[in-house]
């Protein structure tokens, strides 16, 4: 099929080697790097170069990874000038000075975090792999080494509860290394009789894996990290070498995609290697691959020694599937209930719509729920009388409650909001099923669920709008929790909805944004985070007790943009999405589980039910994984 765009080429014979997405401004944007040691910024929407190239390297820029930096968006470059370097995407300027301790070309780099600070891992021809501070530019650690003449790709993952750099050689072997310490993990397999070409990690099923591209077998192999054997045989298909890898989920569906020096892009199922699609349509070497999402779409980005940029819509690789039916607009809210032994996902959107999806097939049920005149933002599930029902907060000003299996609309809608509604939490008192609902009118306010009635006055003890709000129980109390944009947090009974004496947690700071709350230890715990504002560099998850309003502590996720809160399994875990990532936490050990995973774009809505099913929202997609 033809690509959906082609940007404008460089110029003669300048290759494109590494391509790298990331939103600058709120813009979906790709990076570029060449031969010619340049940088260039692209708006996927328009097709059109912003600003003027990104210079100073003097050697071919072969490897490229995005972060952010003190909540800037960033891209690492990799040269054969020998050096890296950091680049501010908003303003196009170099950051600090160059990575230079390696002694050769440096092709291999990522990105990721190393005692919570943001970090770049690279490998250089040199057979070195090196660790960089990327605030600082300050090497941590001495060089890990072992390859024997070269590193050409990097990775990183979580193994057994740590952080693990992955890094392929010239040989074809395979070496994991402890991200903090730089100790090997047992010994180096061979992935490819020859030199891996490409190398990234992923997870399958809950382990993290490696998939590997060779030079020259034309070979993709994934690989089990903790016993270092291949899952399933090798996938064939490219006639000559693999040189990117890429993965997301479409319609539920994992997949992989890879770039080859036979020009193609092609798709594959994941894990089992069966070949869905070829994209072709480049003349010449096709070198690096990114994904992104493109006005809804979830999209590839190629780059290529043809000189141009390609854009793909990877919906039409799926040969003969139809998109499913969903969301028009951007997911906001979602959570998980049972309706008729069948567990679903519940989801409300900008497009003012409520639908239902099977948990485990990821098909849509039912007919949507209309009726809001507004975007959905606030959604929560309860029984009443046996019937499994939704809250929903619009900025349309109102609550409506829900009948989800009869697939209609109980009752009036519930009206006193005088502004949007931006949370909603549900919660049983005297055997009464109750919705806690906070806006932006500053108000928090609880209603009775079954007759619609609203519970006590208002209240109005916040300054600012209130954006989360939850609920736990104080020896045998049902209490609402609630943060504001002033950064207060407060703690209100449910049957009065009046501020109760127990004290309530400090101002938090920067304004609420996301909170919380579940039981770790015997003890109500919310949790929250906040707005990247100039308070902080980096905005942590905090801790706090409900029923004395003592500060816990921190979680080591920054810049936290969704969060959620369920106990797992008997453990109480946290969900926590940054971007395009998403971590889960152990709330008892306060260490994270399993590796991070990663999104095709900004997630907007998460869920987690207690058999550890994961659900995200991102723009009209939804993705599932699992916590084991």
């Amino acid at each position: 099929m033809p690509p959906l765009g082609q940007q404008p080429p460089y110029a003669d014979g300048i290759s494109v080697f590494a391509v790298a997405a990331a939103v600058v401004d709120g813009r979906p944007l790709v990076v570029s790097a060449s031969e010619d040691g340049s940088l260039r910024l692209w708006d996927l929407a328009t097709q059109k170069q912003i600003g003027s190239p990104l210079t100073g390297h003097t050697g071919a820029v072969y490897g490229l990874a995005t972060a952010t930096l003190d909540g800037r968006p960033v891209a690492v470059s990799a040269s054969n000038d020998k050096s890296a370097r950091v680049w501010d995407l908003t303003t196009g300027r170099q950051i600090g000075s160059p990575f230079t301790a390696h002694a050769a070309i440096v092709r291999g780099v990522t990105t990721t975090t190393r005692h919570g600070r943001p970090a770049a891992v690279t490998g250089g021809f040199d057979g070195a792999v090196r660790v960089w501070d990327l605030a600082t530019g300050e090497q941590l650690a001495e060089p890990f080494t072992g390859h024997a003449y070269m590193a050409t790709d990097v990775a990183t993952a979580e193994l057994d509860g740590r952080t693990v750099v992955v890094s392929s050689g010239s040989l074809g072997a395979i070496r994991v290394s402890d991200l903090a310490t730089g100790e090997q993990l047992g010994e180096p397999f061979t992935a490819h009789k020859d030199t891996v070409s490409t190398l990234a990690t992923t997870t399958l099923q809950g382990r993290p894996v490696a998939v590997t591209g060779g030079h020259y077998d034309g070979t993709v192999r994934v690989w089990d990290l903790a016993t270092r054997l291949p899952i399933g045989e090798p996938w064939t298909g490219h006639e000559r070498g693999v040189s990117g890898v890429a993965f997301t989920t479409l319609d539920g569906r994992p997949v992989a995609l890879t770039a080859g020096v036979d020009r193609t892009v092609r798709l594959w199922d994941f894990p089992t290697g069966k070949q869905l699609h070829v994209f072709t349509g480049h003349t010449d070497f096709v070198w690096s691959i990114d994904l992104t999402m493109l006005d809804g779409r979830p999209v590839a980005v190629t780059g290529s020694s043809d000189g141009t940029l390609r854009i793909w819509d990877l919906q039409f690789g799926l040969e003969g599937a139809e998109s499913a039916v969903g969301h028009r607009r951007t997911v906001r809210a979602m959570t998980t209930a049972v309706i008729d032994e069948q567990p679903v996902v519940v989801t409300g959107s900008d497009d003012h719509s409520v639908r239902l999806w099977d948990l485990t097939s990821g098909q849509p049920v039912r007919q949507p729920l209309m009726g809001h005149n507004g975007p959905v933002r606030a959604l929560a599930t309860t029984v009443v009388d046996d019937r499994t029902v939704a809250v929903t907060g619009s900025d349309d000003h109102t609550v409506r409650i829900w009948d989800l299996a009869a697939g209609k609309q109980l009752g009036a809608s519930l009206t006193g909001h005088t502004a949007p509604v931006c949370s909603v939490a549900t919660a049983s008192a005297a055997g009464q099923p109750l919705v806690v609902t906070a806006g932006a009118d500053k108000t928090v306010r609880v209603w009775n669920v079954a007759t619609g009635e609203q519970i006590g006055a208002p209240g109005i003890s916040h300054r600012r709008w209130v954006r989360a709000v939850d609920t736990a129980v104080i020896d045998g109390t049902p209490v609402s929790v609630a943060g504001s944009f002033h950064g207060a947090i407060r703690v209100r009974e449910l049957a009065t909805n009046r501020q109760t004496s127990t004290p309530s947690p400090g101002r938090h700071g920067p304004p609420v944004q996301q909170l919380a709350t579940t039981v770790v230890g015997g003890q109500p715990v919310a949790l929250t985070t906040s707005e990247n504002w100039n308070w902080e560099e980096d905005v942590p998850v905090r801790l706090w007790e409900v029923t004395t309003g003592r500060h816990l502590g921190e979680l080591p996720a920054v810049n936290v943009q969704v969060l959620t809160a369920a106990s797992v399994h008997g453990h109480p875990v946290a969900v926590a999405a940054s971007g395009p990532m998403v971590e889960v936490w152990d709330l008892t050990t306060r260490r994270q589980i399993g590796p991070r995973l990663h999104l095709p774009d900004a997630v907007t809505a998460v869920a987690v039910d207690e058999a550890g099913h994961i659900v995200v929202g991102f723009r009209s997609g939804l993705a599932g994984f699992g916590v084991e």
